[in-house]
């Protein structure tokens, strides 16, 4: 019986000292796991700080930071970047920061506003503002002021209306307006998302007035692969004798600056694409801004009509513009509180040359550009821990060619104030459309009919900075890949 008892107690000794040196191990491995996540972290957070400190345009405002302490790198940036800046943003998907601004992803293809039905209440409704060409969206007869109360038989909230966005496929529930009431009507619509370039020339048209050719042009986002769509619908509108042009950039929030560049040489006086005029001047921090200097670097942008460069792909693009140039003296421009970034600057370059008059609402106020940094960008033997982070950071301050910057802080005042109305249902390019008649109306010399705004009895709770579509070009003035070398 002792005998027994001894061998019993052997072996719970045996499997008290594997059980030990089993939790040992776990710990010890839990451990090693933590030990390179806090790493990793402490990388990525490094990464962040050296872009911010060297290159950031308010670099001086940057404090000093603790890296081991921080366990969340981009709430880090969001608390210590610049506190008027809004768009400064680190990121551990590079890659896919890059495909939208390239205008490609998953979406569903429409572009919303978004409401609360009360200040009190967290329930919401969406209103379509624009549908891309192409897309599931316009497959599916989904038009502008169509109005959507649920996501798959729920009510749209604060909490889940992003699904409108980012989920890859949804029921939306119609709704119809009358007087006040927002309520459903009953119609279902399903719809999967697609992976697509999302076409940003939007619309465009010739409008017949009288003795004068009216050439309208809805832009939604200033893209790369959108250039030569631009040449060719102004090529298309010179052909047609269009003597006046209205720009439509009310849900522009920008995009690349190149684009903005080709844009605006488009459509100033050919003497000033000619002559190669300055078109915006870049104002960086003081270090760098010595830096250019002494490298002979050139830090304005010039009316041009001949544009090579690598696209987001790498691949060598040359374009010109000089079939395309509409010789303008004045242009109508349709904006926003969405017009913004790259829109504010086409407007600020162009207006010391022509007069440009503005119809709609205040703009965004975005008047710094920046560049998507990666570690390949800025180490010379970048980190694997560091693959696919970025971190988009302003750079500069755009400014005119007598060094004025109209639109900071807080955007452009109309010319003439007219409310964006996506709830009248008017289409783009709707001659009735509010915006677009006024724009008529200055040109023309003769009164728009009143448009009717289709029961319109209340003013809209707006769900503040809530998404209107998917993809990063809100509030973007993005630099081309490799145009600076910072290593």
């Amino acid at each position: 019986m002792k005998l027994n008892q001894w061998k019993l107690l052997v072996m719970l000794a045996a499997i008290a000292s594997i059980t030990f040196f089993t939790s040992c191990k776990d710990d010890d491995n839990k451990t090693k796991t933590e030990e390179k996540a806090a790493t990793k972290t402490e990388k990525v957070t490094q990464f962040a700080l050296d872009v911010l400190q060297e290159f950031y345009l308010w670099s001086s405002e940057i404090p000093k930071v603790d890296v081991t302490k921080i366990k969340d790198p981009i709430a880090m940036v969001d608390s210590i970047k610049y506190s008027a800046d809004h768009w400064t943003t680190l990121t551990d998907d590079a890659a896919g920061l890059t495909s939208n601004f390239a205008g490609e992803g998953t979406s569903f293809g429409y572009s919303l506003g978004v409401y609360l039905f009360s200040y009190t209440s967290t329930q919401c409704y969406a209103v379509v503002q624009f549908v891309y060409p192409g897309t599931p969206a316009e497959k599916a007869g989904i038009k502008r002021g169509d109005l959507i109360l649920q996501i798959n038989s729920t009510n749209i909230t604060t909490s889940n209306y992003t699904d409108l966005f980012y989920t890859s496929s949804i029921t939306l529930g119609m709704a119809s307006l009358s007087g006040n009431t927002i309520s459903l009507n009953g119609t279902k619509i399903p719809l999967t998302a697609s992976t697509m370039y999302q076409e940003p020339v939007n619309t465009y048209k010739v409008i017949d007035k009288g003795t004068y050719k009216i050439g309208y042009l809805c832009y939604t986002d200033y893209t790369l692969k959108s250039n030569q769509k631009l040449i060719d619908v102004f090529k298309s509108f010179k052909t047609a004798g269009v003597t006046d042009v209205v720009l439509d950039l009310r849900y522009n929030r920008g995009g690349y600056s190149l684009s903005a560049q080709l844009l605006s040489s488009i459509l100033a006086p050919s003497s000033i694409v000619d002559g190669k005029q300055i078109y915006l001047q870049q104002t960086w921090n003081d270090k760098y801004a010595a830096y250019w200097k002494s490298k002979g670097t050139d830090l304005n942008e010039y009316y041009k009509d001949s544009y090579t460069y690598e696209d987001e792909d790498k691949n060598k693009v040359t374009l010109s513009t000089k079939d395309a140039n509409m010789n303008l003296s004045k242009l109508y421009v349709l904006v926003s509180g969405n017009t913004a970034s790259a829109s504010e600057a086409t407007i600020t370059g162009l207006s010391p040359y022509i007069s440009v008059t503005t119809i709609g609402e205040q703009t965004s106020g975005k008047y710094c550009g920046g560049i998507v940094f990666t570690p390949d960008d800025i180490y010379e033997n970048p980190d694997k821990d560091l693959d696919n982070w970025g971190i988009y950071s302003m750079v500069y301050r755009y400014s005119d060619k007598n060094g004025n910057t109209p639109c900071m802080p807080d955007g452009f005042t109309p010319t003439y104030k007219v409310e964006d109305n996506p709830f009248d249902g008017y289409s783009m390019g709707d001659e009735k459309e509010p915006l677009l008649a006024k724009a008529l109306e200055l040109i023309t010399g003769v009164p728009s009919t009143k448009a009717k705004t289709k029961g319109l009895m209340f003013t809209p709770k707006v769900l503040k900075n809530s998404v209107s579509r998917s993809g990063k070009l809100h509030d973007k003035l993005i630099e081309l890949p490799g145009r600076y070398q910072f290593k």
